[in-house]
Formats: C-alpha cells, sequence, structure tokens
C-alpha cells in the first residue's frame, strides 16, 4: 500500500513518501514538503476538472478552501492503473454542530456567499443537472401509482407495505401541488435562465462540510457541485435543518435574513424554493429504493418512518414558506 503511495507522491508531485496512514476520505500522507491527504477518485474526469476551477475560483474570491496540489504536468490529478488521484494539504478543522440552531444561520450566509461568488463563473467541464428534473418527478408519480397497485394486489402486506398504502393520498397531493406551482413559475424558462445564468450547487451543503478551525470557516465537499437553480441548495439545507432541529420558524427567518444579506431573492425563487420543498422528494427516493431496487436496506423501515413522523415538521415550514 505505501509503494503505491510514494509512486503517486513522487513520479505524479516530485514529493517523497516519508510514511501515513490510512483515514475515512482517503490516505494520509507524510512528505518533506508538509502533510498531504491523497484520495482516488471514483468521479469522472470532467468532474475533477470542474471541482478544480470552482476550487481555484473561490480561492480567488478569498473562501478558505483546499487547492488540488498539481502534478508536474500541471495537472490538478496523477493517472496511475487505471485510477485518478487528488493530492491536497490536509487541514485539520471540525464540522459546525448543527445541534447549535445558530450554526444554520451561519450555513445559511455561508451559502448565499457561495452562490454569489459562483454567480456567472464559467468552466468548460461544468454540467448541468436541473433540465431533466420535471420529467424525473413525473416518472417517480408514474411509479408511485405501479407501486400502489402492486401493493394492493398482493395478499398479504409488509409494514412498509401499510405506511405506503396509508400515506398514498397525502403524498400524491404534494406531488401535484409541487406541479402546479412547477406551472406557475413557468419552470422550464427558470431553468433557461439558470443556464444562462451560470448558477452553481453545491448539493451537499451541510455541517460535515462547513468546517471550521483558527483561520476560519472551511469549505468542503465541491466534488457534487453543478449548474442548478440555487434555490435546490437552499431547500436541501432548509430540510437538513428540519433534519436536526424542531421546527422553529424564528430560526428559519433568521436563516432567510442571513441569505438575503448576501443573495437578496427575487418572488421567483422564493416560489421556486416553495415548489421544491412541496415535491416530497425523501418519500419517493425510499420508495423507488425499495420497490426498484434487488438490494433493500434492513432499516429501510426505520428510514420510511423517520420520513412519514416529518409530514409536521413540513407542513408547519410549508405554511411560512407560503407566506414569503
Amino acid at each position: 500500500m505505501d509503494d503505491n503511495y510514494e509512486k503517486i507522491l513522487w513520479e505524479g508531485y516530485g514529493l517523497h513518501f516519508l510514511g501515513g496512514n490510512r483515514i475515512r476520505t482517503g490516505y494520509l500522507c507524510k512528505t518533506e514538503q508538509g502533510i498531504f491527504e491523497v484520495r482516488k477518485s471514483i468521479a469522472p474526469l470532467k468532474q475533477i476538472l470542474f471541482e478544480h476551477d470552482i476550487r481555484e475560483h473561490l480561492a480567488q474570491q478569498g473562501f478558505y478552501v483546499s487547492q488540488f496540489l498539481c502534478t508536474q504536468q500541471k495537472l490538478p490529478y496523477y493517472s496511475w492503473e487505471g485510477n485518478h488521484y487528488t493530492v491536497e494539504n490536509a487541514i485539520e478543522a471540525e464540522p459546525l454542530d448543527e445541534e447549535e440552531k445558530q450554526t444554520f444561520i451561519i450555513g445559511a450566509k455561508l451559502l448565499a456567499k457561495l452562490h454569489k461568488a459562483l454567480n456567472g463563473f464559467y468552466s468548460s467541464f461544468g454540467y448541468f443537472s436541473g433540465k431533466n428534473r420535471l420529467e424525473i418527478y413525473e416518472k417517480r408519480r408514474i411509479e408511485l401509482l405501479k407501486i400502489k397497485k402492486r401493493i394492493e394486489k398482493q395478499s398479504s402486506y409488509t409494514p412498509l407495505d401499510l405506511l405506503v398504502k396509508q400515506q398514498f393520498p397525502y403524498y400524491m397531493e404534494k406531488i401535484e401541488q409541487a406541479k402546479q406551482l412547477f406551472l406557475e413559475i413557468n419552470y422550464q424558462k427558470a431553468i433557461y435562465h439558470t443556464e444562462k445564468q451560470r448558477t452553481i450547487c453545491h448539493n451537499v451543503f451541510k455541517g460535515e462540510n462547513i468546517r471550521q478551525n483558527a483561520q476560519g470557516i472551511l469549505l468542503t465537499g465541491l466534488s457534487k457541485c453543478t449548474y442548478d437553480h440555487n434555490m435546490v441548495d437552499f431547500v436541501m439545507y432548509f430540510r437538513r435543518f428540519l433534519k436536526k432541529q424542531d421546527c422553529d420558524i424564528a430560526t428559519a427567518e433568521k436563516m432567510l435574513s442571513a441569505y438575503e444579506s448576501e443573495n437578496p431573492l427575487p418572488l421567483s425563487y422564493k416560489k421556486m424554493l416553495l415548489a421544491l420543498f412541496i415535491y416530497p422528494e425523501k418519500f419517493l427516493s425510499l420508495c423507488n429504493e425499495y420497490y426498484n431496487k434487488r438490494y433493500v436496506s434492513p432499516a429501510m423501515l426505520e428510514k420510511m418512518q423517520r420520513c412519514i413522523a416529518s409530514i409536521e415538521k413540513n407542513e408547519i415550514m410549508e405554511k411560512w414558506l407560503k407566506t414569503l
């Protein structure tokens, strides 16, 4: 194992490997120029290059982000035996505590700064992920109808079957409500403008990727970035808030205020936020995972129970979002 990293560091970067150990995200390597983290990437090469461009741009904009070390051939990755490896400085930083409400207010402000900094950013390696959202939503709606019919044809029901059958009318209503909102805001036109403006979503914006040390707040997890509507990020962060906290509207209002202090939202964006929030993405993805995949996690029932238990929180948040 050590021989592999010795080869990568020396042939790729001209660094002498002085020992190391495996960590959760990669391999920590000591060199004469400091400690670096080496990761074997499973992402397509284009995605690595897109992430590199974003990291470079954010660093230029004053964000605290780690940079990919470039190889002796000036590339942000090293290829060996069919795999791509990235190398970056190892930075110690603790994730923000999501048990604290203030974390989400800080996070909302940082998210707004991120969106603003990346607005109009161009990279030839980026790709747009929002075009087919309505097609995917319609496909999931049809799947749910088929799942209900399949359940009703069975002679006996599993506990999860019963949950899906009982909650079917509620979630179908939410799908229709979201669909009407998407029609009202002309989703396709909104996404067309988003594509022209080249706005970017982080896509995994959460405490684990918002870290802090003496130097400040370190932003990580940039490998999932795509061109998309900014409200996709914000709705995911609101859902994260609901998962970790009670539905405290006062804190939700502070999150929105913190975001808008850096990146004000037009009314069309607030309507997009509401439409994305109403759409029951988690419920439908769990149904898809349970009924359409070969492997079913033993924890699937628990996941579905937690999803359904969040209905009350979601309804409170939805009521507030409708007032914006």
